[in-house]
């Protein structure tokens, strides 16, 4: 980066224009909050064209009230494609904060034309604003880190992993972003990180949406999408792949890599959580081993190259994205739309890989190589579902708990309708029970509930349970499930989903009873509208997820 930098300098494109904090510093620091909005606010007086942006109705602060700031740069051709690009969401993983800067800067220099005609993007550099500012140069001691200022924390000031919290929506900036996604509605998604584990010889690692329960050409397409991206900067000289780790996950020379395999398909992250919304997504995850300079360098490269694919295939992208919505809205014409409940990794090809053999010092750091093999592996990169069911009409939610669920639910986008709004045709159904699993130990702050069973049309009611009256149906929130983000509103409202709002805890109270609680049982909060289903024989439970970036 600092021949970089003395090149830029060299040939003018520095020169009177504002510099980040790294290159302010000689890769020193990284950037505070201030800093960055010190940055953009530079760049929006030197030429015109680059603004804030605010969502409408989206919290503007954490909760400890560090600002929550983006810009937007309008597209100068006719139609350009909307984009939306995250960094920061683990503040620990700086490079995507740093080189989304160098990004805007150059745009606005006229440096990409054809991405400054055809893309309206906003960016947010620094969304997790509190990990952001506290930076401590003791924090991730095993990558090549700024001298002065380290970097930031992971996790927000409530220890919440705010890239685990597309669902529930816990965290203002969670709110912030849906509000975005409502607003400026991108037809994709860039989420800026860098990664945790594996010893590889690629310079990035990058993942399209794999989520389950997306339409699984829009799934296709995406991916697509970045394999092109991949050869293209193969034969620029940046080797890159999927994102993943090898199995097992810490090889060695008496045990080596006998797989490559990806993370998750819950839509509680933030690359997977857009396919739900029928929009494209892309991860992008600098190698933590290489130099801090580097790594902004490759962010940027690989940034520059995705967008720059997108560009080149608006249209393409926008017919992709419609023939998704019309598949879905086909699905509800013919009758019957099914939706897996869990998920299985999947071979998708063989690949080359280098595995390295590292050598570190007492801090974790890569400071040379034992060795480096050659590998020809299976590349589980993808997933397919499994235990499929026929999703009901709609869903409808107990009217005590409005006051929580109903702005969850319009934070996500969803039409909420009454009660009594609900198809008369259609059978009220009642979730029999036949297996749950309460989480040992907390996870983001919630002892989880994974629930099986099916749908029936009679209820199964427990000694003095409250049970549902006409006028509680009348005055529950009926969410249809034929709306656009129908495969949303399942995830999030059916019992058995494990992204659900059950899963998350929205309804402990009525759901778990523990010591101390000896009053009459209340009912169970979730109705579904439509017909019943088989009662499953043997329940079947997701694995649970291995450690990821």
């Amino acid at each position: 980066m600092r021949h970089l930098l003395l090149a830029l300098a060299e040939t003018g494109l520095l020169a009177g224009w504002p510099q980040t904090t790294p290159e302010r510093t000689e890769l020193r620091r990284t950037s505070t909050v201030a800093e960055v909005r010190g940055f953009m606010e530079a760049l929006r007086k030197q030429v015109p064209g680059l603004e804030p942006y605010q969502p409408k109705g989206a919290p503007r602060a954490t909760e400890t009230g560090k600002p929550l700031l983006a810009w937007r740069l309008k597209g100068t051709g006719k139609d350009p494609l909307r984009v939306y690009v995250n960094a920061n969401i683990h503040a620990g993983e700086v490079e995507g904060k740093e080189a989304i800067q160098q990004v805007v800067r150059e745009l606005l220099q006229g440096q990409h034309p054809a991405l400054r005609r055809n893309l309206d993007l906003v960016v947010m550099p620094a969304y997790n604003a509190d990990g952001t500012d506290a930076l401590d140069p003791a924090i991730r001691p095993w990558q090549p880190n700024p001298s002065d200022s380290g970097v930031g924390r992971r996790e927000n000031a409530l220890g919440l992993d705010l890239n685990r919290d597309l669902m529930k929506a816990a965290a203002p900036n969670t709110r912030w972003l849906l509000a975005m996604l409502n607003d400026f509605d991108p037809a994709a998604v860039l989420d800026l990180h860098t990664t945790n584990g594996s010893t590889h010889g690629f310079h990035l690692t990058h993942g399209p949406a794999c989520t389950m329960g997306a339409d699984e050409a829009l799934l296709a397409f995406n991916r697509k999408m970045l394999v092109e991206v991949r050869e293209q900067l193969k034969t620029e000289g940046m080797p890159t792949y999927d994102y993943g780790n090898f199995v097992p996950y810490k090889p060695t020379a008496e045990k080596p890599p006998t797989a490559w395999e990806t993370y998750d398909a819950h839509p509680r992250l933030l690359t997977n959580y857009p396919a739900l919304r029928n929009r494209l997504a892309v991860l992008s995850e600098s190698y933590v081993y290489r130099s801090w300079p580097d790594r902004i360098s490759d962010t940027r490269r690989f940034v520059l190259a995705c967008l720059g694919w997108m560009a080149g295939h608006r249209e393409e992208i926008r017919q992709q994205v419609r023939q998704s919505q019309s598949r879905w809205a086909e699905g509800w014409r013919r009758g019957s739309v099914t939706l897996p409940l869990s998920a299985k990794l999947k071979q998708v090809e063989r690949y080359t890989f280098d595995w390295v053999e590292p050598i570190r010092d007492d801090q974790g750091r890569l400071t040379g190589e034992k060795g480096r093999t050659r590998l020809e592996l299976p590349s589980f990169v993808g997933f397919e579902g499994q235990d499929f069911v026929a999703i009901p009409a709609g869903y409808l939610v107990d009217p005590a708990f409005t006051p929580t669920v109903l702005p969850l639910l319009r934070a996500h986008g969803l039409k909420v309708l009454k009660g009594s709004a609900r198809p008369r045709g259609l059978t009220v159904l009642h979730f029999l029970e036949t297996g749950r699993k309460v989480s040992p130990s907390a996870y983001q702050g919630v002892f989880t509930l994974e629930l099986q069973g099916a749908w029936k049309a009679e209820p199964t009611l427990k000694k003095l349970q409250l049970t549902w009256t006409p006028t509680d149906l009348d005055h529950a929130l009926y969410i249809p499930l034929d709306q656009p983000l129908g495969r949303l509103a399942f995830y999030l409202l059916d019992p058995r989903s494990t992204d659900s709002l059950v899963f998350w805890g929205a309804f402990h109270s009525a759901l778990i009873r523990g010591d101390g609680m000896w009053g009459e049982p209340p009912r169970f909060p979730i109705l579904a509208v439509g017909r019943e289903e088989a009662v499953p024989i043997v329940p079947s439970l997701p694995p649970a997820p291995k450690a990821q970036e």
